[in-house]
């Protein structure tokens, strides 16, 4: 099994890192239709990976879609006008590009499929958090976009490696995307988000701040096992920073 992206997504994931850092005031007043969409598309993100272990979630997946793509035509006029009107062409692209995967998630969810749906989904940040920050956008979520990548590499090599069978190349691999994962996850400590700018409500942003906390804890164990020799002690920590870090995420989406 191969841990580490490839080295074009690992360069990105460093300009993600550098990227608009103190510009967040400087764009705070233009934040307002990104935070509304990430209201609306972080339950169905989450909902459509929940629906696939757990079909009693399938109808909660299918309303968070609705709801998503009933609301996207206006959302996307306010992302428009919050991308800036000196990237017109670019940002009517990014949008069409969005509005497609938008598309595509819908008509998985109508299949019940809902890994295609998830699939499609998961490349919305991504085209959004691009041209963000081409626009020097300092964007919390896009910070825990940049570190849900190498969070990912960790958490599946933990859930589907076995320790007898962890070589040294791959354990040295685990080394590397943990030190990916804490550096981005040092940014994120560092530029923690006004709960008014992103409409937290308090219920919210005290997830947030818990889920925080608990995901700093589990990179420390997880620091800490990679310090020692055992491997089954690694592979633990690493699947453990997945929920934490969902908790996290999912503290910006609204009735997830």
């Amino acid at each position: 099994m191969k841990i580490l992206a490839s080295s074009a997504l690992r360069a990105f994931l460093a300009v993600v890192l550098l990227a608009g850092l103190g510009t967040a005031s400087a764009h705070a007043a233009t934040f307002d239709n990104m935070v509304a969409f990430d209201g609306v598309y972080i339950p169905a993100l989450a909902l459509t990976t929940a629906a696939q272990q757990d079909a009693t979630v399938a109808a909660r997946a299918r309303e968070a879609m609705r709801r998503l793509t009933q609301r996207w035509p206006a959302l996307r006029a306010g992302l428009l006008q919050d991308l800036g009107p000196a990237a017109q062409v670019s940002s009517r692209r990014t949008l069409d590009k969005v509005a497609q995967h938008i598309e595509t998630a819908d008509k998985a969810v109508a299949s019940t499929n809902f890994k295609a749906a998830h699939e499609a989904l998961e490349e919305v940040r991504i085209e959004l958090m691009r041209a963000r920050i081409e626009r020097g956008m300092d964007y919390f979520v896009d910070r825990l976009t940049a570190f849900h990548e190498p969070m990912e590499m960790l958490a599946l090599a933990g859930a589907n490696l076995k320790a007898q069978d962890l070589t040294a190349t791959q354990r040295t691999e685990l080394e590397q995307a943990y030190a990916q994962a804490r550096a981005v996850w040092r940014g994120i400590e560092q530029h923690q988000p006004d709960p008014q700018i992103y409409a937290l409500t308090p219920a919210r942003f005290a997830q947030l701040t818990q889920a925080m906390a608990d995901e700093a804890q589990a990179l420390s164990q997880l620091s800490q096992a990679l310090r020692g020799t055992d491997n089954a002690a690694v592979l633990k920590a690493a699947v453990a920073l997945k929920p934490a870090f969902a908790r996290v995420f999912t503290a910006f989406g609204q009735g997830n």
